[in-house]
């Protein structure tokens, strides 16, 4: 009786594998994107984030500055492997203590260096970098660590990764953008 009783549990957990395993394999190109990040030779210590992206929901992320604190809503359906990487970035600390190194007319760009990898431009064609977007900056044909804040729509970069917007703290943009010479530090990046 115990015999039978085991051999119908084994069946009874391969079935449930069973079931989990054919859901994953159809579930997961509607769930995540695979991403392709390249490490570089010449870059940071910053390890790639693993490759699966998740594709549905928005991040909240807070970033506080020695001017002020700025709320964002990151977006993932547009750019799932961007905000993977802010994300992945913000949660190694990436940004603690780092400058905002260019402050135009349209936008406030934050993050120095490299973090060692490189991913491809995400875009839908459709971009509009208006007033509160939050967008990766450029490297060479792809995406790094840096980002920027649009808070005055002639000049922005066009052709870069748009990951979400500002859901607070435009004021504090304002404020930064008023005094273009005093300089603006990260002070840290968190996520939630």
């Amino acid at each position: 009786m115990a015999h039978w009783r085991r051999a119908l549990a084994i069946l009874l957990v391969a079935a449930v594998v069973l079931v989990i395993e054919s859901w994953t394999v159809h579930a997961a190109p509607t769930l995540f994107k695979n991403c392709t990040y390249t490490r570089m030779p010449d870059g940071g210590s910053v390890r790639p984030p693993f490759s699966l992206a998740p594709l549905l929901g928005s991040v909240k992320v807070t970033v506080k500055t020695d001017r002020g604190t700025l709320e964002l809503r990151l977006d993932r359906q547009n750019a799932p492997c961007a905000v993977h990487s802010f994300t992945h970035l913000a949660l190694q600390r990436y940004y603690h203590g780092t400058p905002c190194p260019r402050l135009t007319r349209a936008i406030l760009e934050c993050g120095a260096g490299r973090p060692g990898y490189r991913f491809p431009a995400e875009l839908t064609g459709k971009e509009k970098y208006h007033r509160g977007v939050v967008a990766l900056s450029k490297e060479g044909a792809g995406n790094g660590g840096a980002f920027f804040l649009v808070h005055g729509v002639h000049g922005a970069p066009a052709g870069s990764t748009i990951i979400g917007a500002v859901s607070n703290g435009l004021t504090v943009l304002d404020r930064i953008a008023a005094e273009p010479r005093k300089p603006v530090q990260v002070l840290e990046v968190l996520v939630g």
